[in-house]
């Protein structure tokens, strides 16, 4: 065992056993060693005398309080509750040993729970979902540097993967703005920083690039003879929470039938849409561009799984093939390797044995670690790409390989996360690196061969190290096996954006689009390219396909608003869109926020400013304070109130240049310190940051990314008054691609130190510089 004052000692009620789970899963990937008893079983001399042990010698006690704990007057976890009370009472005034999380609204005032409890400061993660704050926070209790400032528990900061709209989520915040045109965003402007990087490629290969064409304007290509699409699997099980298993199956066989190179298969992204859809088989077809529609169900009983599927000539409605299978539990993957196999056969196409040995593999002998994997991506299957869900994914993945070391898909998934966390410079981004290398390593060793574990190694080198070189040769290997799925051109896209090559990666964005009609992730990767060409004409048509794809979604409308305005400089249809909200809704916190952003971003300064007085520090969007701060901070900037933007930022400097100096590579913290240090009167410090920031990603390594931090070093030079620096950087990248790229529409309105220089005013007035690029 490892040292164990150490460990974290988590107490909790039987009921809440899943929030505990995902509390220890967070702070176990972060390596801290936590202590909590998953028996049922509890009581006997033997239990009792293992927690008296691990209480007496932890280095923290973490009671998770709830309703659930609130019911109960009776029960074991106040027995550990009373042995950690009596411990704090031997130890010196202000050592902090108790730290409470409350998962639910239990108040704190007349909570059922010891004294020593109350005086602790405590914690609330709804449903148990980690934050950066509350692991931070354990961390430093653990190594004794005492408690760190906590005014509240901010969600984690989140990634900008594009994600469908939810129901009942006010749509069209700035982040689903992001999200939806990823990063239209730009650099001049309240909110200048750059949005982090696009989502996970899908594998990808180098074929040629296709010539160029228009987006179809209809939804569906012409299907080929051998072009399918799985439809989500009916759930038919009695436990509630067997969706995600049932889904797990779906895309199982839905990867399987991809690895067939006779076969176009319709991605997932494209088929959930159809989950319990009425539509008639030959409308589907004809929306998704396929011949064939599989759909099935799944229904789970104990150690039993019965799965059904039939496949439908959809312009005959003819049913071309059925059949059920009945198995034990541990005969699903001999399941779902039979049917994929059936259905090659019923589509008279015939496998290689290179194809055969690929469906019949066996990812894993363990169920239980199956189900924690199909968990885990389940968990970004169904919610947005944040921190937070990244972390419940990353614990569950190590819990998988915990159970079956050899289980090499999750060991690559595992990889791919880190990769990912690292990319996007997560807290603590330098320890995400060294999880995905020895996971990555681990994966290759045990199926080298395997596609998904090729896959995550191509992403590995994508978002580890941004050696795109590497990573193109992965995919190029995935491409020789899955040759017909449009995520080659999709994943080829991605990569060529950041290695500059902006028209040959807009030819095969097109391309996925045309492949994958309904996919939503395609199109608004394919969006993001439109952005960064400045191709309005088509940037306003794709917007208009995702409205037709997503008619009842408030981002779809509301990023057509936003496209309009970077477009043409007109603010009219972002007023409509706000004013058509009733006044409950305008009062929202979400929508106070967004209505901040939007004066700010129209130059209506007083406004933005009237705004942000009503609602200081927003707790709802997952935007760390000190950003936020820094954003509200220039607000005053920009009106001519330094005295106010210093009040405002308030100690978040100092905070932040703690943070820097832990992880002085973190672009995210150097970007938002370069901006306070500029506007707190700090020049020199301020120009160091942006040229560090610079150098750490230059435009030669990453054109996407690059021309961002550029952009932000622009708007440094501008703060600080380096007039001719800011001016030759607006005046260069006004003609460099990038989604975040600068906009003389958003210029014209925002502050400048360059406002009424004849050179400046010409160059936002030049038509030239806002048409297309590339």
């Amino acid at each position: 065992m490892s040292d164990t004052g150490k460990a974290v000692f988590l107490s909790y009620a039987r009921e809440d056993a899943a929030a505990a789970q995902l509390i220890a899963g967070a702070l176990r990937g972060f390596g801290i060693e936590v202590w909590f008893d998953m028996s049922e079983l509890r009581g006997g001399d033997q239990w009792d005398a293992k927690i008296r042990g691990q209480i007496k010698t932890c280095g923290l006690f973490v009671p998770v309080i709830s309703a659930t704990t609130q019911a109960r007057d009776e029960a074991y976890f106040r027995l550990e509750w009373k042995l950690a009370d009596d411990r704090s009472h031997l130890m010196a005034a202000g050592k902090s040993f108790i730290v409470p999380v409350v998962i639910d609204g239990t108040p704190e005032t007349g909570a059922t729970v010891p004294d020593s409890f109350s005086r602790a400061q405590w914690t609330r993660l709804p449903g148990g979902q980690p934050t950066t704050a509350f692991i931070e926070q354990v961390r430093r209790l653990l190594e004794g540097k005492g408690a760190a400032p906590m005014r509240s528990n901010p969600p984690m900061h989140p990634a900008a993967a594009p994600v469908p709209a939810k129901k009942g989520v006010p749509g069209w915040t700035w982040g689903a703005l992001i999200a939806v045109i990823i990063g239209v965003a730009v650099a001049l402007g309240v909110f200048r920083r750059p949005a982090p990087a696009s989502s996970l490629p899908s594998p990808a290969s180098t074929p040629a690039a296709p010539e160029p064409s228009s987006l179809p304007p209809a939804p569906a290509a012409k299907p080929a003879d051998k072009s399918i699409a799985v439809i989500p699997f009916t759930n038919m099980s009695e436990e509630k929470d067997s969706a995600f298993f049932t889904d797990g199956i779906h895309e199982d066989i839905l990867t399987n039938l991809a690895l067939v190179r006779e076969l176009r298969v319709v991605s997932r992204t494209s088929v959930m849409a159809y989950r319990a859809t009425t539509k008639p088989m030959k409308q589907i077809a004809q929306e998704l561009g396929v011949t064939y529609i599989l759909e099935g169900s799944v229904r789970r009983a104990g150690n039993k799984v019965r799965v059904t599927g039939q496949l439908i000539h959809a312009a005959t409605d003819e049913h071309v093939w059925a059949q059920s299978y009945d198995r034990d539990l541990t005969d699903i993957f001999a399941i779902q390797a039979e049917l994929s196999q059936q259905i090659a056969a019923a589509l008279k196409t015939a496998l290689s044995p290179e194809e055969k040995a690929l469906i019949a593999r066996k990812p894993t002998e363990n169920p239980a670690a199956y189900d924690l994997f199909l968990r885990a991506r389940d968990i970004l299957n169904r919610e947005n790409n944040t921190i937070a869900a990244r972390l419940r994914q990353i614990a569950l993945l190590q819990q998988a390989v915990d159970l079956d070391p050899a289980f090499a898909q999750a060991w690559g998934e595992l990889a791919a996360s880190c990769a990912y966390g690292y990319f996007l410079s997560y807290p603590d981004m330098d320890a995400y690196l060294a999880r995905a290398k020895v996971a990555i390593e681990r994966a290759v060793k045990l199926a080298p061969e395997d596609p998904e574990v090729i896959g995550s190694l191509g992403t590995y080198h994508y978002y580890g190290f941004r050696d795109y070189g590497r990573a193109t040769e992965q995919y190029e290997r995935l491409a020789r096996l899955q040759p017909n799925s449009p995520v080659v051109f999709s994943s080829l896209a991605l990569i060529q954006r950041r290695q500059g090559q902006w028209a040959q990666s807009l030819a095969n964005s097109r391309r996925a689009c045309e492949l994958d009609p309904a996919n939503i992730f395609f199109l608004r990767n394919h969006m993001a390219t439109l952005v960064a060409g400045r191709r309005w004409d088509e940037l306003l048509a794709a917007h208009r396909r995702l409205i037709a794809l997503l008619p009842d979604d408030e981002e779809a409308v509301g990023s057509l608003a936003l496209a309009t305005f970077l477009a043409t400089g007109s603010t009219a249809e972002g007023d409509a869109l706000l004013a058509s909200w009733p006044r409950e809704k305008q009062e929202t916190p979400e929508i106070i926020a967004l209505r901040l952003r939007w004066a700010a971003r129209k130059g209506d300064l007083a406004e933005a400013i009237r705004l942000a007085k009503l609602q200081p520090l927003f707790e709802g969007n997952g935007v760390p304070h000190w950003m936020q701060a820094a954003d509200q901070a220039y607000l005053y900037f920009a009106a001519g109130d330094r005295a106010g933007a210093i009040a405002r930022l308030g100690d978040h400097p100092a905070q932040l240049r703690d943070l820097v100096a832990k992880e002085p590579a973190n672009l995210n913290y150097l970007t938002n310190l370069a901006d306070m240090e500029a506007m707190l009167g700090n020049k020199q410090e301020a120009l160091r940051l942006a040229e560090r920031y610079v150098s750490l990603l230059p435009e030669s390594r990453d054109a996407l990314d690059g021309a961002r931090y550029a952009i932000n070093r622009a708007t440094v030079y501008d703060l600080v008054g380096e007039k001719e620096k800011a001016l030759a950087e607006y005046t260069r990248l006004l003609k460099v691609p990038c989604p975040n790229g600068l906009n003389i529409h958003v210029i014209k309105r925002d502050w400048s130190s360059l406002r009424g220089d004849p050179r400046f005013e010409a160059l936002l007035n030049d038509p030239k510089n806002n048409e297309p690029l590339f």
